[in-house]
C-alpha cells in the first residue's frame, strides 16, 4: 500500500491528496477484510454450529479489532514521536475507537455463546477459563479508554479556546496593519510598537497554548501507554485462545465419554468400501481399520486393492471423520504411504463414542478419483 499510494503522498495538490485517502480507504478496507476472512475460514467460526453466520460475524470481529488497536499503535506513535498531534484527529479516532468498541462487544458475545454453550463450560474448561480472563483484559481496555476519552476532550477543549483567543489577536493586528497601509501614512513610532506588542502576544499566547497542553497530552499519552500495554496481554491470551478446544465440544465429549458403554471392542474394528472412479484401473475396493476403535488415539490402515485381490497403488487418498449426531467434523487425516496400496496413520484421535461417518477420497489418475463412505461404531 506504501508503494503504491506513497508517491502522491509528497504531492501538495488537494485533489491528489483526497485521491490518496479515497484509494488508502478503500484498498486498506479490501485487504483487511481478506485477511480478516482467510483467518475466520481457518479457526473455530468454519466449525461446530452455525458456520454461515458465525464466519462474517467473526470477519466483523476481527475487523473491528483491528481498528482499535490499530488506531491505537497509531496514535501511541504520533504522540511520541511527533511534536504536535491534530487535536480533530484524536476526538476522530475517540469516536472511530467507541463504535469499534461496540461492534467489538456484540459479535463477541455471539461467538462466546456459540463456542461456550453453557456456564459450567465457562468455568469448567479450559476455553471458557481463558474466554474470562480475556473478557476481563478487554474490561480494563474499556476503563482505560475512557479516561483517555476524559483526556481527549480536556485537550480540545484548550485548543478552542485558545485557538479562539489567538486567532483574534492576529486579526486585529493585520486589520490595523490594513488600514495604516490604505491611508498612505506613514506608521508612526508608537503605533508601530503596538503592532510589534500584540504581535508578541500572540507569540506568547501561542508558546503558553503549548506549554498548557503538554498537561493534557501527557495524560493522554500515558493513557494510550496503558491501553496499548493491556491490549499486547489481550493479543497473546487470544492467540493461546483460538488454540483451545472450544467449551462446547469439549462438555460435548466429557458427556458422550460418561454415556459410553465401558465394554471396549475386542479388537480392530474394519469396513469395506468398494469405489469405481471412472477411469483405467479406476475399480477397487478399500479395507479400512481402527485400532482400537475407542474415543482417543487410535491406529488406522488402509488396503485398496483391485478387483483381483492386488495392491493398488493410488496416487492419493483422503480420509476424513463426521460425526453427524453432534455436528462435529469433518475431521481430516492424511495418511503416511508405506507401500503400495498401504496407507497408515498413527493417533488418529476420535473426540467421542458414536456412530463415525468415514468418507475416503480415493484418486487413481491425474483427473478420475471418487469420494465413498460409510459409518464405523467407536466404542
Amino acid at each position: 500500500m506504501a508503494v503504491l499510494f506513497g508517491a502522491f503522498a509528497k504531492r501538495e495538490d488537494g485533489a491528489e491528496k483526497k485521491d490518496l485517502t479515497f484509494g488508502l480507504a478503500i484498498g486498506g478496507s479490501v485487504v483487511a477484510a481478506g485477511i480478516a476472512a482467510t483467518w475466520a475460514l481457518s479457526e473455530h467460526a468454519s466449525t461446530g454450529i452455525q458456520p454461515s453466520v458465525a464466519m462474517p460475524v467473526d470477519v466483523l470481529h476481527l475487523l473491528a479489532v483491528a481498528v482499535w488497536l490499530g488506531g491505537l499503535a497509531t496514535l501511541l506513535t504520533a504522540l511520541y514521536r511527533s511534536a504536535a498531534v491534530e487535536r480533530r484527529a484524536v476526538r476522530r479516532f475517540s469516536t472511530v475507537a467507541f463504535v469499534s468498541v461496540v461492534v467489538l462487544a456484540a459479535t463477541g458475545l455471539y461467538q462466546s455463546w456459540r463456542q461456550v454453550g453453557s456456564w459450567s463450560a465457562l468455568t469448567g474448561t479450559t476455553y471458557g477459563q481463558l474466554l474470562l480472563l480475556k473478557v476481563g483484559l478487554v474490561a480494563v481496555m474499556v476503563g482505560v479508554a475512557w479516561i483517555s476519552r476524559r483526556w481527549t476532550a480536556q485537550l480540545a477543549e484548550v485548543a478552542e479556546a485558545e485557538g479562539a483567543t489567538e486567532v483574534a489577536g492576529a486579526e486585529e493586528a493585520e486589520e490595523a496593519e490594513e488600514k495604516d497601509k490604505d491611508a498612505g501614512t506613514s506608521v508612526d513610532p508608537a503605533r508601530e510598537a503596538q503592532l510589534a506588542r500584540q504581535k508578541a502576544a500572540v507569540a506568547t499566547a501561542e508558546r503558553k497554548r503549548n506549554r498548557d497542553a503538554d498537561h493534557e497530552r501527557s495524560g493522554l499519552r500515558r493513557s494510550v501507554l496503558a491501553e496499548t500495554g493491556v491490549a499486547v496481554v489481550l493479543l497473546a491470551v487470544t492467540t493461546v485462545l483460538t488454540s483451545t478446544e472450544p467449551g462446547r465440544t469439549e462438555e460435548t465429549a466429557k458427556a458422550g465419554n460418561a454415556q459410553a458403554a465401558p465394554a471396549a471392542p475386542a479388537g480392530p474394528t474394519e469396513i469395506r468400501m468398494p469405489f469405481d472412479t471412472g477411469g483405467p484401473k479406476g475399480k477397487g475396493t478399500v479395507r479400512l481399520t481402527l485400532d482400537p476403535a475407542l474415543s482417543g488415539a487410535n491406529d488406522m490402515h488402509v488396503w485398496i486393492e483391485s478387483p483381483d485381490g492386488k495392491a493398488l497403488d493410488a496416487p492419493e487418498v483422503k480420509i476424513s471423520f463426521t460425526l453427524k449426531a453432534k455436528e462435529i467434523g469433518p475431521l481430516p487425516i492424511t495418511p503416511d504411504r508405506i507401500t503400495a496400496g498401504h496407507w497408515t496413520a498413527s493417533a488418529v484421535q476420535i473426540p467421542m463414542p458414536g456412530d463415525w461417518q468415514v468418507k475416503v477420497t480415493v484418486r487413481t489418475s491425474d483427473i478420475d478419483q471418487t469420494t465413498i463412505d460409510k459409518n464405523i461404531k467407536i466404542g
